[in-house]
C-alpha cells in the first residue's frame, strides 16, 4: 500500500508533457515580454537623450545665425540631422509600434514618436536652407553702406527662407496632432520642451520670411516709398503704446532711407469730422475723436486702423499721400540707443539706453515746460537716433537684438497702405493685430487708455492674470481676466508735477489723481457677463470689435491707490481654457499670467442666468501692484 502512494506522489512531482508546454509558453511569454520593455525601454532613453540634447543644439545654430558663424550652423546642423535621424530610428521600428497599442504606455510611445518624427523633420527639411543662407548672409550684411541697404541680400534669402518656412509650418502641424493628455508627466515635459523649439524657430523663421518678401518693396527697391513716423508716449497711454507726439516723414529710396518733413500731432489740430468711416463698434467704443484727433488715432488697438486714419489725416493736412505708418515708443529708443550708444543733444541732455524711457516720458516735463519745446526735443532725439541708424556704425547684432525686443513687447508697429505687403504682415507682431484664438488657445487683450488728458501714466504700473475652467453643464468655458492697476505717483503729485502733467483737472480729473479707461476684449462668441471693481459690481460697455466680445470700464487712482478689475466671460463651446493674452505695453514692465486656477465651487449665477465662476489670486501675478 505505501508503495501505491509513493508512486502517486511521485507522478504529481513530474508535470504532464502538457503541463510542461504551458509552462514553457509562460516562461517564453514572460521572457519575450521582459525583452520588449527592455528594447523599448533601452530604445527610449537614448532617443530621450538624442532628442532633448537636439534643443541645446538650435539655439547654438540661432546664436551662429545671428554672428554670421557659417561654419558653427553646418557643424551644429550636421549634428542635429544625426541626433533627429538616430531618435526616429530608435522610436520607429515594429516592436515599438506594436507596443503602441498597449493601454497606459502606449500614448507615452506614441507621443513619443511622433515628437521624433517632427523633429527629424525639422532638421531635414527646414534647416538645410537656413544653413545654405548663411553661407552668404549675416547680421552685418543688413548694415548700411553708403546710407543704402543692400537690397539685392533678400531677393537671395526670400526662397530659402520660404522653403524653411513651409518645413516649419508642417512640424507646427504635426506637434498640434500630439496628444500628451495621456503622457506620464516625465514624457509631456519633454515633448513639450521639443514642441516649444520648433514654435520659438518657427516664429523667428517666418518673420524672417516675411521680411524678406516684403523688405525690398517697402525700403523702395521699386519705387521711392514715403512713410510717417509716429512717436508715441507711454505716460498717456492708448491702446497700442501712447499717444502719437512728434510726427517725421521716412523717405526710402532703392534703400537708402532719409528724414524729411516734421511735426507734432498738437500741429495738425483738430479735424472738423472723421477723415474715414467709422463703425458703429469704434463710435461706441473710442467715439468720433478716434478720427478727428491724430493724438487719438491709437485709441484702437488694431494698428492697421490706426495706421489708415493716420495716413488719411496726414493727406488732408498735407496733400501728401503715404506708402505706410510707423509707430515706436521710447521704451523702444532706449533699447536700440544700446546698439547705437549715446546721444548728446543740443539742449545737454544726454540720452542713454538706461535713461531714455525716464528722460522721453517723465523729465522732458519739467526741463522743457512749454510743449512747443519739448516738441522740438522729441523731434531733434528722433532726427539724431535715425542718423545714428542710417550711418552704419552701429553694432548690427545689438540692433537686431533690440529690435526684436521691441517686437516682441509690441513697442514697434508697420502699417503698409499696399495691400498685398499689408497681408504679408498681419500675422506679425510688428502689424499689431487683434488678439486672435485657435483650437489649441483662446486670444484675449487688455488695452489702456488715459482718460486724464495729462502725463500721468508714467506713474502707473499693472499686472494681469487669466484663470479659465469649464464650469457650466453646456461645456461653455468661464473665463476671469483680473487687472489691477496701481498709481506710484508722489503724494504730493498735485503741487510737486508740472501741470502738463497732471492735467491740471483739465478733464474734471483731480489734479495728481489718474484715470484710466480699460478695454478687455476675448474670443468670439463669448459672452461677457459681469465687471468687478474693489469688490463691487459695476455697469460696463459691452461691445464688439470685428466679432470680439469687448467690455470696457474706467478707474481712478489717487497718488498710492490700487485697484483691482475683474471681468467675467462665458466663451464659446469648444474654446480652449489655455489662454494667451495681448496688452498695451507700458512705461514699465506688465506681470501677467495665464495658467491660473478657476474654483468652479464657488460660481454664481448672474442677470440672465449666466453662471461666473470665482478665480484664486495668484500672489505672483499681483506682485507687481501690491
Amino acid at each position: 500500500m505505501s508503495t501505491t502512494s509513493h508512486s502517486r506522489r511521485g507522478r504529481r512531482a513530474n508535470p504532464s508533457p502538457r503541463r510542461r508546454l504551458i509552462l514553457w509558453i509562460v516562461a517564453a511569454v514572460v521572457a519575450i515580454v521582459l525583452f520588449v520593455v527592455l528594447w523599448v525601454a533601452i530604445r527610449a532613453l537614448i532617443a530621450r537623450d538624442q532628442l532633448l540634447g537636439a534643443v541645446p543644439l538650435v539655439h547654438s545654430i540661432s546664436d551662429d545665425a545671428v554672428s554670421g558663424d557659417s561654419a558653427g550652423i553646418a557643424s551644429g546642423v550636421a549634428e542635429l540631422r544625426e541626433r533627429a535621424a538616430k531618435a526616429e530610428s530608435l522610436t520607429s521600428d515594429p516592436i515599438w509600434r506594436a507596443t503602441e497599442v498597449l493601454p497606459i504606455v502606449g500614448a507615452n510611445l506614441t507621443a513619443f514618436r511622433e515628437a521624433a518624427a517632427m523633429i527629424h523633420g525639422v532638421a531635414d527639411e527646414a534647416l538645410p536652407p537656413l544653413a545654405e543662407l548663411a553661407k552668404t548672409f549675416s547680421v552685418d550684411s543688413l548694415s548700411p553702406k553708403d546710407g543704402k541697404i543692400d537690397l539685392s541680400i533678400f531677393t537671395t534669402a526670400a526662397p530659402l527662407l520660404a522653403s524653411a518656412r513651409d518645413a516649419l509650418d508642417s512640424a507646427t502641424v504635426q506637434a498640434q496632432a500630439i496628444n500628451t493628455r495621456d503622457t506620464v508627466p516625465q514624457v509631456g515635459e519633454a515633448i513639450d520642451q521639443l514642441i516649444g523649439v520648433v514654435d520659438s524657430t518657427s516664429e523667428t523663421v517666418d518673420g524672417l520670411a516675411t521680411a524678406a518678401q516684403v523688405l525690398p518693396s517697402m525700403m523702395g527697391g521699386d519705387s521711392p516709398r514715403t512713410y510717417l513716423l509716429l512717436s508715441l508716449n507711454n505716460s498717456e497711454l492708448r491702446a497700442t503704446g501712447g499717444i502719437p507726439g512728434a510726427l517725421a516723414v521716412v523717405k526710402a529710396n532703392d534703400g537708402a532711407l532719409s528724414l524729411g518733413a516734421r511735426s507734432s500731432a498738437t500741429a495738425l489740430g483738430q479735424f472738423p469730422k472723421p477723415v474715414l468711416t467709422l463703425t458703429t463698434e469704434e463710435k461706441t467704443l473710442y467715439k468720433n475723436i478716434l478720427g478727428t484727433y491724430m493724438q487719438d488715432v491709437t485709441f484702437t488697438p488694431d494698428f492697421a486702423r490706426s495706421g489708415e486714419l493716420a495716413a488719411a489725416m496726414w493727406k488732408q493736412k498735407t496733400g501728401q499721400t503715404l506708402d505706410g505708418v510707423i509707430s515706436v515708443d521710447p521704451v523702444a529708443l532706449g533699447y536700440i540707443l544700446k546698439a547705437t550708444g549715446p546721444v548728446d543733444t543740443s539742449s545737454g541732455v544726454t540720452l542713454t539706453s538706461d535713461n531714455a524711457a525716464e528722460t522721453l516720458l517723465s523729465t522732458v516735463y519739467s526741463k522743457f515746460p512749454d510743449p512747443d519745446d519739448q516738441d522740438k526735443f522729441f523731434s531733434q532725439v528722433t532726427s539724431q537716433i535715425f542718423g545714428l541708424l542710417t550711418k552704419g556704425t552701429t553694432d548690427s547684432g545689438a540692433l537686431l537684438s533690440a529690435l526684436s525686443d521691441a517686437s516682441a513687447e509690441h513697442r514697434i508697429h508697420i502699417w503698409s497702405a499696399h495691400p498685398e505687403e499689408q497681408t504679408q504682415m498681419v500675422a506679425s507682431t510688428l502689424a499689431g493685430p487683434l488678439p486672435t484664438s485657435s483650437k489649441n488657445a483662446s486670444g484675449f487683450g487688455v488695452y489702456f487708455n488715459d482718460a486724464t488728458g495729462a502725463k500721468m501714466d508714467y506713474y502707473v504700473q499693472s499686472s494681469i492674470g487669466i484663470s479659465a475652467a469649464v464650469c457650466r453643464a453646456d461645456q461653455r468655458p468661464n473665463f476671469d481676466v483680473r487687472v489691477r492697476l496701481r498709481s506710484t505717483a508722489p503724494a504730493d503729485a498735485a503741487t510737486s508735477l508740472p501741470k502738463y502733467v497732471t492735467g491740471d483737472g483739465a478733464y474734471g480729473v483731480k489734479m495728481g489723481d489718474v484715470k484710466t479707461s480699460i478695454y478687455v476684449y476675448a474670443p468670439a462668441g463669448s459672452t461677457a457677463t459681469g465687471v468687478v471693481v474693489g469688490g463691487k459690481s459695476k455697469a460696463f460697455v459691452n461691445s464688439e470689435h470685428d466679432g470680439l466680445a469687448v467690455s470696457g470700464v474706467q478707474v481712478q487712482l489717487a497718488p498710492g491707490e490700487s485697484t483691482e478689475v475683474s471681468f467675467s466671460f462665458v466663451g464659446p463651446v469648444g474654446a480652449s481654457t489655455t489662454a494667451t493674452l495681448e496688452h498695451t505695453p507700458m512705461a514699465g514692465p506688465v506681470s501677467t499670467a495665464l495658467d491660473n486656477y478657476l474654483d468652479c465651487d464657488t460660481t454664481t449665477t448672474a442677470p440672465g442666468g449666466d453662471t461666473t465662476a470665482q478665480a484664486d489670486e495668484n500672489p505672483v501675478v499681483f506682485a507687481l501692484a501690491k
